[in-house]
């Protein structure tokens, strides 16, 4: 696949990080408001945190756990869209490397693949992850991307080589992969997942990224130990958020310190 030049220096971006152990928090933009995003990635600066995905927020999150799903509702209920990410992203470019979740039907079909891809980047994003493409929509979706974005690909690590094959066709940026199919906030991953990226590491020569089920310090350890560049923690960001709303304390504070106690293990 020929990148362009805005395509290349994602990579360039994330590549940068992906040299040593890297812990991306999964935001969600809008939860509970667009207020608390912002004060949460000032948190996330304050705690030498270099990557974050920054989720738009969509109805029907069928690959994610409960508090995710959660999480999608009170964003979406706050008015948080795809614009407010867009200018969350240019606000803290060159102090956060920012990984663009966003869903295929609610998000970049509506935008158009070209004009969602040249816009991320224009912001500042390093990457783009698609949720939900259809297989039939890969095609015009890579070719989008290649003139503008480095692109996340999303691979199963317990499904068959035709589909991990698939998956990792498009990805320029890292290969994200999840430690079980399943919805995220799961059980944490087990033994076999070194051998599954010790699989993958023959296949592409990308950073690798593992997720679902990481919930707490000993969870990001063993993911690097296993052999991730990369350990995505969502759920449980979105776990704390709904915590401290529930018992009226600060959502800000409640995740900051657990993103805080997440990036020790990293270090």
């Amino acid at each position: 696949m020929i990148l362009a030049e805005a395509a290349r220096s994602g990579i360039a971006d994330l590549r940068a990080l992906c040299g040593r152990k890297t812990l991306c928090p999964l935001i969600m933009v809008g939860d509970p408001d667009i207020a608390s995003t912002r004060a949460l990635l000032r948190q996330c600066i304050a705690a030498d945190i270099k990557m974050v995905e920054l989720c738009v927020p969509f109805d029907n999150p069928f690959t994610d756990g409960p508090a995710l799903q959660r999480a999608h509702r009170r964003a979406l209920n706050a008015g948080a869209t795809f614009e407010a990410a867009l200018e969350l992203i240019a606000e803290f470019a060159g102090r956060l490397a920012f990984v663009v979740l966003a869903d295929a039907s609610h998000t970049l079909r509506p935008a158009g693949f070209v004009n969602a891809c040249r816009r991320a980047r224009a912001a500042g994003a390093a990457a783009l992850l698609p949720h939900g493409l259809p297989p039939r929509l890969r095609p015009e979706f890579d070719s989008a991307a290649a003139a503008t974005i480095a692109v996340v690909g999303t691979v199963y690590v317990d499904r068959g080589k035709d589909i991990r094959s698939s998956a990792l066709t498009g990805a320029t940026a890292f290969v994200y992969a999840v430690a079980h199919y399943g919805r995220s906030g799961g059980p944490s991953a087990g033994a076999d997942v070194a051998r599954d990226l010790r699989l993958l590491r023959r296949l592409t020569d990308l950073p690798l990224a593992l997720g679902f089920g990481l919930r707490t310090g000993a969870d990001v350890t063993r993911a690097f130990a296993r052999g991730a560049d990369i350990a995505i923690v969502g759920s449980a960001i979105s776990a704390a958020i709904e915590s401290a709303l529930d018992d009226g304390c600060d959502p800000v504070a409640a995740a900051a310190g657990l993103i805080s106690r997440l990036q020790g293990a990293a270090s």
